[in-house]
């Protein structure tokens, strides 16, 4: 039986657990071949192992998306394994919870540098290698709540993923030509742990699982008519979130 990615191949940034790992496992599940990319090998090689494990093609990469030339290495490495190239994720990210005066030059350049500055370079080379590939494609972005509203206590991850809900919409116009699709998705608060719970209702926290069946959606051919868009998954989340 046929599934619905069946023949597409995949990059997810930032796979080796959390959300990258529950974007990949679905993307695996409904046929993609999938190259993990991650920092941490140990941790990445057992994700990449289990989903191997489970008959599913799937390989890892250690990388740094925050480091120059990685975005090329990255697409190099995946039509190395696989011979082409037809979804990309944007997942990799960091949070840092600091109020203003306490934020420093390099908690900023780490969060501007990873949540905004690699999806922007994965999204130029992977798009190139889309657009010369002549099929069309797929990219998610996986944004934030914090794209979408500010928070006195996450300053720089405000910026950088409003940022990144701009970088959609521009580039999402940009690739329109060569029938290249970008999106993105805005959590709220993410409940851990939860790779294989499905069905949180607005009154919870959203699943790992939830936001990765959003995304086998924006990847697919069902939603071949949507791109610059930002679907907000807020769950229980308000506005500012409060600890």
């Amino acid at each position: 039986m046929s599934k619905l990615l069946d023949g597409k191949t995949a990059i997810v940034t930032g796979a080796s657990q959390g959300l990258g790992l529950a974007i990949s496992t679905a993307l695996c599940a409904d046929g993609a071949s999938v190259l993990l990319v991650a920092r941490e090998e140990e941790k990445l090689a057992a994700a990449a192992a289990g989903l191997q494990d489970s008959g599913w093609q799937a390989t890892a990469m250690v990388a740094d998306v925050t480091v120059e030339g990685a975005a090329d290495d990255i697409v190099a490495g995946a039509l190395s394994e696989f011979g082409r190239l037809d979804i990309l994720v944007n997942n990799a990210g960091v949070f840092v919870w600091k109020k203003l005066f306490e934020l420093d030059y390099a908690d900023w350049s780490r969060t501007i540098d990873t949540n905004l500055g690699a999806p922007f370079h994965m999204t130029r080379i992977a798009g190139k290698t889309m657009a010369d590939q002549g099929a069309g494609g797929s990219i998610v972005n996986i944004a934030s709540i914090h794209g979408q509203v500010g928070d006195p206590n996450v300053v720089a991850h405000c910026a950088s993923k409003f940022g990144l809900v701009g970088l959609t919409k521009a580039s999402a116009d940009a690739l329109r030509e060569y029938e290249i699709r970008v999106n993105a998705i805005a959590p709220g608060a993410i409940d851990s742990n939860s790779l294989d719970r499905w069905g949180a209702g607005p009154n919870q926290k959203v699943t790992q699982a939830d936001i990765a069946s959003l995304a086998v959606y924006l990847v697919s051919d069902y939603s071949k008519s949507v791109t610059g868009s930002v679907i907000e998954m807020y769950g229980s989340t308000h506005s500012v979130i409060k600890i």
